[in-house]
């Protein structure tokens, strides 16, 4: 049997985090004792506010597209060319 990592959340609003087998719908509350029930919890990403895009991803596009023309600024000095 593997066990996975679920939220609960008790009727007092305490959540608490187990490794239980995936069939377990609820649990002792660790803080007040109460039953908690297995919620669905709530993806933990950030966006970048404009683009959509995981900031990560933002900024190495941002320094891959600098390089690159910093390059083509070279190329058109020495060679009168983006080449």
């Amino acid at each position: 049997m593997s066990l996975l990592l679920f939220d609960f959340e008790c009727e007092r609003g305490h959540r608490n985090e187990f490794l239980v087998a995936s069939d377990v719908r609820s649990m002792q509350c660790l803080t007040c004792g109460v039953l908690a029930h297995r919620i669905i919890s709530p993806v933990r990403s950030r966006l970048e506010g404009i683009t959509g895009a995981f900031p990560g991803a933002a900024m190495a596009w941002e320094k891959r597209r600098e390089s690159h023309m910093a390059k083509e600024r070279k190329n058109m000095e020495r060679h009168g060319t983006y080449e």
